[in-house]
C-alpha cells in the first residue's frame, strides 16, 4: 500500500518528452533549411497556391514589352486594363519570367501549340493578359452629309 503514494514526477516527465520532442523538429527543420536539395517537394504544375501577385512590371506595361520568359526573344505587353477571372487549378504554368520574380501561365486548353496570349497572376483567381502590342485605330471624326 505504501507505494501507492510514492511520487512519480508525471508532469516533470511529460516536459521533457515534449522538449525532447521540440528539439528533434527544431534540427529536422534545421537539416531541411540547410539542405532543401535533399528532400523531396511537390511543386503543382497549376497556380495552386502561387502568392508571387502581378503588380507592375515597368513604367507602362502596355507601351513597353516589359515581360520576358524562355522562349520569348521579344518581351510582350500589357493587353488590358482590368484582370480577368481563371480557375487556378486550370492554369498551367509556362515558365517563369527573366527577373524569376512571376510565374507565367497559360490556361490549360491552350496547350503547348499556342504561345499569345500568357498570363500573370494577380490575385486569387484573376489574371492579367500580356501579349501582342494592341493597336488601336486612330480616331476619325465622322463628317454630316
Amino acid at each position: 500500500m505504501a507505494s501507492a503514494n510514492e511520487i512519480r514526477d508525471t508532469p516533470g516527465r511529460l516536459l521533457l518528452g515534449w522538449a525532447v520532442l521540440l528539439t528533434c523538429l527544431v534540427l529536422l527543420s534545421w537539416r531541411i533549411h540547410l539542405h532543401p536539395a535533399d528532400y523531396e517537394w511537390t511543386e503543382y504544375p497549376t497556380a495552386l497556391g502561387d502568392l508571387k501577385y502581378y503588380r507592375a512590371l515597368g513604367k507602362d506595361d502596355r507601351y513597353e514589352p516589359n515581360l520576358r520568359y524562355a522562349g520569348q526573344d521579344e518581351g510582350v505587353f500589357r493587353r488590358v486594363e482590368e484582370s480577368v477571372e481563371f480557375d487556378d487549378g486550370t492554369m498551367m504554368k509556362r515558365g517563369i519570367d527573366v527577373t524569376g520574380s512571376h510565374f507565367v501561365y497559360q490556361p490549360e486548353a491552350a496547350g503547348e501549340k499556342s504561345p499569345l496570349p500568357v498570363y500573370l497572376k494577380s490575385s486569387e483567381n484573376r489574371y492579367v493578359e500580356f501579349g501582342a502590342r494592341k493597336f488601336y485605330p486612330p480616331f476619325v471624326p465622322k463628317t454630316g452629309p
